[in-house]
């Protein structure tokens, strides 16, 4: 994403060398929720480009914890670069992310999902309200079978009428749930995240 020279958030970005702005997004939701900490061992980010997430999670959990970043778009070189991260460059909806999450964890599962993912926008809202709510539902997907017991996670969502679905899916998984929007969130548009604790044993 550009820097935006009137936005505060990107200049404090480029400023303090993250590779957005939406860095400051997650480190809101960090400091008033806690999710990432250094017991915090396998983290994935869905939609992680151009990588801002990566670089907040690596400082919270430290260099012993391992990222996997999934996304259509490519992440900056340096994230690539990052100690302890794998990107893959594939589509959240694809039929065998699953199976190569698994081998490259050995079947391991998630402490902490983190999704700031978004659909290509059309400006036509409906359209794009139904994007987000279907990306929204393929991120709970994911979380169903990849996140562990008692594991966290934040996913972003377009406030809308699905937003009772959503809350009520996060609700059935796991016993915290927060809808927030961070300060560093564009003023005007629907973007919010779910923040959920501790998920419940199925």
């Amino acid at each position: 994403m550009p820097y935006i020279p009137q936005d505060k958030w990107a200049l404090k970005a480029k400023k303090e060398g993250y590779a957005a702005r939406s860095a400051y997004k997650l480190i809101y939701i960090y400091r008033q929720f806690g999710i990432l900490n250094r017991e915090t061992t396998l983290v994935l980010d869905l939609g992680c480009s151009p990588g801002s997430w990566v670089e907040v999670a690596r400082e919270k959990i430290g260099q012993k914890g391992a990222i996997i970043g999934v996304d259509i778009k490519p992440v900056e070189k340096k994230i690539k670069e990052t100690a302890g991260f794998i990107f893959l460059q594939k589509d959240i909806y694809d039929a065998d992310l699953i199976k190569i999450l698994k081998n490259i964890t050995g079947n391991k599962s998630f402490d902490t999902v983190l999704s700031d993912a978004a659909p290509k926008t059309t400006g036509q809202k409906d359209i794009d309200q139904w994007r987000a709510h279907e990306l929204a539902l393929r991120v709970f997907d994911i979380i169903k079978t990849e996140l562990k017991k008692n594991g966290n996670a934040i996913i972003k969502i377009f406030e809308g009428p699905d937003t009772p679905e959503l809350l009520k899916i996060a609700r059935e998984l796991f016993k915290k749930v927060h809808l927030i929007k961070p300060e560093a969130s564009m003023k005007g548009n629907k973007e919010a995240y779910i923040v959920a604790k501790n998920k419940n044993p199925f």
